[in-house]
C-alpha cells in the first residue's frame, strides 16, 4: 500500500471519528498500521479511541511509540502523561510532563497535568507552582485556579483557596466543582471564626485575649508568604495594565467622540442627521468606557479583599 493509500485511510478515519463512528474509525487506523507499522496519524488516533473508552494500557502503548517516532512532539509527551495521571502511575507522569514542557515551555496543558501528578503525591509546593504557570498560560483556564484552591484547601490555608475559587467562578460562574470547594473553604472558616469567638460568651479581656491568640494567630511558611507576594503583584500588574487600558481608551476614543459631539452640536440645524450617528459613536464609546472602569474597580476590591484576609488576627506575615 503506497503512502498515499495509507494518507487516505487515515483521513477517512479521522472523518468517521468526528462523526462518532469509533469502531470504524479504529478498523481503518488498524489497517493504516498493518500497512505501515511506523504510521504517527494512525497511533495517535488509535491511542485516543483508546482513551476514550478507557482502555488506559492499550493508549499508552501507542503514546509511547508516538513519543518514539515524534521524540520533539511536546502534545504526544502530554498525553502520555495525563493518561498515567488516569491510571494513578502519578511518578511516571510528573516524568513525562517534564519532557513536555521541556519541548514546549508555553504548554498550559502539561503544566495543567504536572500540577494533577505533583498533588497525587503531595508535594504541595511542586503543585501550586505547576497550577499556577498553567493559569499564567491561558488565564482563562477555570481549572487550573480550581485546582489550586484544591491544594490550598488540602493544605488548611483557606484564605489562597477562597481567592482561587473565586478565580475559577469568575473566569466559569457555571463551575460546579469550584463552586462546592468555595462553599466548603468558606464554611471552614466561618467555622474556625466561631470556635475561637463564640457569640454571647461573656471572658475575661486578658484570658481571652491571650487564648485566642494561641488559637488564632498562624505564622505563614515561606511558600505561603511567597504566594501571597506573587497573588499580590499578579493583581497589581492587572490593575496596573487596566488602568494603561482606560487611559489610552480616553485619549483615542473617548476624548474624540466628545469632541465630536460638541462640534456637531454647536452647527445646530445643519447637522441634524450627522448628530444622531455621532451621539450613537459616543454613546458606545461611553459605554465601553464604563465596563474598562468597572474592570479597574473589580481588581480594586480583590487587592482590597486579599489585603482583609492576610491581615486579619489568623495569619501573620
Amino acid at each position: 500500500m503506497s503512502d498515499a493509500d495509507i494518507d487516505a485511510l487515515c483521513k477517512l478515519a479521522d472523518n468517521c471519528l468526528q462523526l462518532g463512528q469509533a469502531k470504524q474509525a479504529k478498523e481503518l487506523f488498524d489497517k493504516a498500521i498493518t500497512a505501515n507499522i511506523d504510521c504517527a496519524e494512525a497511533h495517535e488516533g488509535l491511542a485516543s479511541i483508546a482513551a476514550m473508552n478507557s482502555d488506559y494500557a492499550t493508549a499508552i502503548a501507542h503514546y509511547v511509540k508516538l513519543t518514539l517516532l515524534k521524540p520533539m512532539e511536546a502534545r504526544y509527551f502530554t498525553n502520555l502523561g495525563a493518561i498515567y495521571n488516569r491510571t494513578g502511575e502519578y511518578q511516571k507522569a510528573v516524568d513525562v510532563l517534564r519532557k513536555a514542557i521541556q519541548r514546549d515551555k508555553r504548554s498550559s496543558e502539561a503544566y495543567y497535568n504536572l500540577g494533577i501528578s505533583q498533588r497525587k503525591l503531595k508535594r504541595w509546593q511542586m503543585a501550586i507552582s505547576a497550577y499556577r504557570e498553567a493559569a499564567r498560560l491561558n488565564p482563562k483556564l477555570a481549572e487550573a485556579y480550581q485546582n489550586l484552591g484544591n491544594v490550598y484547601l488540602e493544605t488548611a490555608n483557606l484564605p489562597m483557596a477562597i481567592i482561587n475559587f473565586k478565580k475559577a467562578l469568575e473566569i466559569r460562574p457555571d463551575l460546579e466543582k469550584a463552586r462546592v470547594a468555595l462553599e466548603k473553604a468558606e464554611s471552614a472558616t466561618n467555622t474556625a471564626k466561631e470556635a475561637v469567638n463564640p457569640f454571647g460568651r461573656l471572658v475575661n479581656s486578658q484570658s481571652h485575649q491571650s487564648s485566642s491568640n494561641a488559637t488564632m494567630l498562624r505564622e505563614l511558611t515561606d511558600a505561603e508568604r511567597y504566594d501571597d507576594r506573587h497573588q499580590v503583584k499578579h493583581i497589581a500588574d492587572e490593575i496596573e495594565r487596566l488602568s494603561k487600558g482606560c487611559l489610552e481608551f480616553l485619549k483615542l476614543k473617548l476624548e474624540p467622540a466628545i469632541i465630536e459631539l460638541q462640534r456637531t452640536m454647536a452647527e445646530g440645524n445643519n447637522a441634524q442627521i450627522a448628530l444622531v450617528d455621532v451621539a450613537d459613536q459616543y454613546h458606545v464609546a461611553a459605554n465601553q468606557w464604563a465596563e474598562l472602569r468597572k474592570a479597574v474597580r473589580r481588581k480594586v476590591l480583590e487587592l482590597r479583599a486579599h489585603e482583609e484576609i492576610v491581615n486579619s488576627p489568623e495569619v501573620i506575615l
